[in-house]
């Protein structure tokens, strides 16, 4: 089952879409037929079918900065997930689960954003206190608000948002055993990833794009193996008293791409060209830890990674860390509201030659939580340069609408960006999102 999702991934990229989902959901209705049907084909013990499906707007108030791009922006997307679970199953007398998860977005007027994923496919195998995951799957590592620098196994999904918090699905296998050391409890795992998923980045047509257009369909590795050079992965997560620490280990292909000119796309009458994404392997150790005390919590993440080409294009080994604190007012003005406050500073030894916007940026935020029935919520953040005092302002929130819908709503500003920054071609792009999700 598993493989036979897979390929239906792997084919052309942003081509056959429709023809892939209908594939796909016709696999989730089998798995969430009646429970007789299943026992009869599948034998499962459990089984559930969810989804949502999202209408998505974005308004950018400034004309665009390129050619070819618009000021506003509708797209529709589907979420689904369905699950499957045994118990006591024929291998090794484990328990099993099978999840589905596909996602696909179409875009009414910028076509590169139209892309399909499996965000998972996976079946999870667990024996006592040990777990196996073999296929596409989702793992999160880190502490932080402004950026989570430790997390490393999933790419980033450029299509769909600017935080680079969306990610793709990665094909994996791990093993996971929950272990306890004197006092510290906590959970150890092993990451084997045998196929490199590519970053997708947005066209020439889209809002909130770099300023030179990068051709993803013809990225290059250095090495033999291109997208299929494995990595691998290990980490501890655990607990001491209040204390919660991660400890991690990554070798194989970065998920940052470095860049460099694409050959064919070079225009020596005009000068133009494309620029095209370039995967390296890289060694990575990593730390993130939070210590919760009364109403604060303290947060930290720190990275060394080894042998990672900049914005420059020169291998460098560099140290990159996030710390902070958020310190909650609960009861607000007497009301059933909580109030965050979010200071984080983030450091990264590259300079202005990091692949991130985050290289000496001092961070403040507010997390406001209404604790109504509609689970009303929002954060606002400021993250400003210390240096150039280069301003990025951001604003999530989202409430429920009756029992089975939500409306959320982003809103992103670019304020006096430095000429040298990666936020420099976004100058025009100040951006309201609103999205209306019916879940079922």
């Amino acid at each position: 089952m598993i493989n036979y999702l897979y390929k239906l991934y792997l084919g052309e990229k942003n081509s056959g879409i429709k023809r892939r989902l209908g594939h796909i959901v016709a696999v989730m209705v089998a798995l969430a037929s009646p429970a007789s049907a299943q026992d009869a084909v599948l034998g499962s013990d459990f089984s559930s079918l969810e989804g949502s499906s999202e209408f998505e707007t974005t308004l950018f108030p400034e004309e665009p900065r390129f050619g070819g791009q618009a000021d506003h922006a509708v797209s529709f997307a589907v979420r689904g997930k369905a699950v499957l679970e045994w118990d006591d199953t024929v291998i090794g007398g484990s328990d099993a689960v099978l999840t589905i998860s596909p996602f696909v977005r179409i875009d009414a007027l910028d076509s590169e954003r139209n892309h399909f994923d499996l965000r998972e496919a996976k079946l999870d195998l667990r024996f006592g206190e040990t777990d196996v995951t073999i296929g596409n799957d989702f793992v999160f590592w880190g502490k932080t608000e402004v950026d989570q620098i430790v997390d490393i196994i999933n790419q980033t999904d450029g299509l769909e948002g600017t935080d680079g918090e969306d990610k793709l699905g990665q094909p994996m296998i791990r093993i996971s055993r929950l272990v306890d050391i004197g006092d510290l409890s906590g959970e150890a795992s092993l990451f084997y990833l045998p196929f490199f998923r590519e970053r997708t980045f947005l066209g020439e047509e889209s809002r909130l794009r770099p300023g030179i257009a990068i051709e993803d369909n013809n990225p290059r590795y250095e090495t033999g193996a291109e997208e299929w050079t494995p990595s691998f992965a290990a980490r501890f997560a655990g607990f001491y008293e209040n204390f919660d620490i991660g400890l991690s280990a990554f070798h194989g292909l970065s998920r940052d791409p470095a860049f460099e000119v694409n050959p064919g796309t070079v225009d020596p009458a005009t000068g133009s060209f494309e620029l095209r994404p370039v995967y390296g392997r890289v060694t990575q150790l990593g730390f993130d830890g939070q210590f919760t005390s009364d109403a604060t919590l303290w947060k930290a993440e720190a990275i060394g990674r080894f042998n990672q080409r900049n914005l420059a294009f020169v291998r460098e080994d560099y140290f990159s860390g996030i710390a902070g604190l958020e310190h909650t007012l609960f009861g607000v003005a007497e009301t059933n509201a909580d109030l965050g406050l979010v200071f984080e500073y983030a450091y990264d030894t590259r300079g202005d030659d990091a692949l991130t916007v985050f290289e000496n940026d001092a961070v403040l935020g507010a997390r406001l939580a209404l604790n109504d029935t509609q689970d009303t919520s929002a954060l606002f953040t400021a993250t400003v340069d210390t240096q150039t005092a280069e301003t990025l302002l951001r604003l999530e929130g989202e409430r429920r609408i009756g029992d089975s819908a939500k409306l959320s709503i982003e809103a992103g500003a670019f304020l006096n960006t430095d000429r040298n920054s990666l936020a420099n071609d976004f100058q025009d792009d100040h951006f309201l999102r609103a999205t209306l999700a019916v879940f079922w």
